[in-house]
């Protein structure tokens, strides 16, 4: 393996831990579920949901901005360019941060009564800081991803902040918070999270120059222009995840909203694998482009599809063939989702591989990813009407996965006729059907085998891996891929022994 796949497969085996560690985010979740019941869980879920699509106002495409600036200024050794580059981005989300704070604030009584929940309204406006919390932490996180150094991601986000979340919202809960006291340890949480990302972004740039340069030195219109793009593509992307859920609270209640947000909290899992590469590509990508040799780029964008299914589709596997078990976690009640999951999965999957498309957001060429974004937004805004009144969960599963496949589609498509990029190779295939292989023995077993739905259920997934390793070494993993995977558990194993 090359010198070059060698680094990334060392970034990317720390991002992977990140993307374990937050594995246990689910039980955050689960208390959650658990404590306030399927309607409760429910509003929690829509306070969140409908926030969540606002507050990609406040990153205001500063992560783009940031990602593409810092990683070029890291290439060039321009620390100061990166800094003042930093500052600008803060002092955006700042202020773009509070205007959406107060639109949230204003909005939520009108929310309500579209969801036709009136508790809604007080934990709308407990969560309305949250959206600064976050993104002032994730400008700190990405601009040290952007210069290579992925562990401070896995400390802040992957461990310190799923702990946080957990124990502050036990306490809470035990004290007889409810809804609104679970959304205040949120933004606790979150706030304390943003701090301890600024402590580590001080160990790779300095924070009181960055500090200061959010107040002393003039905007930098340039930065702004380029985030520019990434806004409207945030939003669409904000609603594009978001209509199903408002549209089946809209039109279901609470209830069908706790049990489609189980079915999320597992999916959304995919999009995080794809997640963990990320920032070595966006720290990689960028430069490549700017020298525009296609033929390297084309083979690193190869390489990262394939490393990402390797992880993906085994993940897909276990939330279409095993969504019983995993849901029944969260309560019987949640158990009738498990059809919607399946269906979420396969959309989900599409869009953890459709790795091309950071060419044309790393490229500054965000525009196409947009129009892609808009073509899968318009699609759920005629589907989920039609689907939701008559098929609830069903209805809704189907338009997210049909429309976000459909964008990723698009995406894949323009990446394609405008940089010559695609990532199949022979390798995909070969990931593909050893998955599909351990899908169809693991699945068969789970559905015939006489047990307890937990007897099944881990039974049908050791087999559906087993089944899925047998075949895919059968097949042959390419150099690269075999460094890639013993890399990562090689991490691992001595991220566990130390602990």
């Amino acid at each position: 393996m090359s010198t070059g796949a060698q680094q990334e497969a060392r970034g990317i085996g720390v991002n992977l831990l990140t993307l374990f560690a937050q594995a246990s985010l689910p039980a955050f979740h689960v208390q959650l579920a658990r404590a306030l019941g399927e309607s409760g869980y429910g509003v929690y879920r829509t306070a969140t949901t409908f926030v969540d699509v606002l507050s990609v106002i406040t990153m205001f495409g500063m992560d783009l901005a940031i990602t593409r600036r810092v990683s070029i200024a890291r290439a060039a050794n321009d620390e100061a360019g990166a800094v003042a580059a930093v500052g600008t981005a803060l002092r955006v989300v700042l202020l773009s941060g509070l205007a959406v704070s107060l639109l949230v604030f204003v909005s939520a009584p009108s929310v309500a009564a579209w969801q036709q929940s009136p508790q809604l309204v007080t934990p709308l406006r407990t969560l309305v800081l949250l959206p600064i919390a976050y993104h002032v932490a994730s400008i700190f996180l990405i601009a040290t991803q952007a210069r290579m150094v992925m562990r401070y991601d896995f400390w802040a986000r992957g461990l310190f902040q799923p702990l946080v979340l957990l124990g502050a919202t036990t306490l809470v809960l035990r004290l007889g918070g409810g809804i609104v006291g679970a959304c205040f340890a949120v933004v606790t949480g979150m706030a304390a999270t943003s701090l301890l990302a600024g402590r580590f972004y001080s160990r790779e740039l300095p924070l009181g120059p960055t500090l200061a340069a959010i107040v002393r030195n003039p905007m930098d219109w340039g930065l702004v222009r380029m985030g520019l793009p990434g806004v409207v593509l945030g939003i669409v992307w904000g609603l594009q995840g978001s209509v199903d859920t408002l549209f089946l609270g809209h039109y279901r209640g609470s209830a069908d909203v706790g049990a489609y947000g189980a079915c999320v909290l597992y999916v959304v899992s995919l999009s995080q694998v794809r997640g963990a590469f990320y920032p070595v590509i966006a720290a990689t990508l960028p430069p490549m482009l700017v020298k525009g040799d296609k033929a390297a780029t084309n083979e690193f964008i190869r390489r990262q599809t394939r490393w990402v299914a390797l992880l993906a589709m085994p993940l897909c596997v276990l939330f279409a063939g095993f969504g019983d078990g995993l849901l029944a976690i969260f309560g019987g009640e949640f158990l009738r989702a498990a059809p919607a999951l399946a269906i979420l999965s396969l959309g989900h999957l599409t869009g953890a591989l459709a790795v091309p498309a950071y060419v044309l957001l790393l490229g500054g060429k965000a525009r196409y990813s947009t129009i892609a974004a808009l073509t899968c937004l318009v699609f759920q805004l005629v589907a989920l009407p039609i689907l939701v009144p008559r098929y609830g969960l069903i209805g809704a599963a189907v338009s997210s996965a049909s429309g976000m496949a459909l964008s990723q589609v698009v995406q894949l498509g323009f990446a394609w006729s405008i940089e010559r990029v695609h990532g199949f190779s022979v390798g995909l295939a070969k990931v593909a059907v050893a998955a599909l292989a351990g899908f169809v023995c693991g699945r068969g077993l789970f559905q015939w085998m006489p047990y307890p739905l937990i007897v099944r259920f881990f039974v049908g997934v050791a087999v559906a891996a087993l089944v899925y390793a047998t075949v895919l070494v059968s097949l042959g993993l390419r150099e690269d891929e075999r460094e890639m995977v013993g890399a990562g558990w090689q991490k691992v194993r001595a991220r566990l022994s130390r602990d």
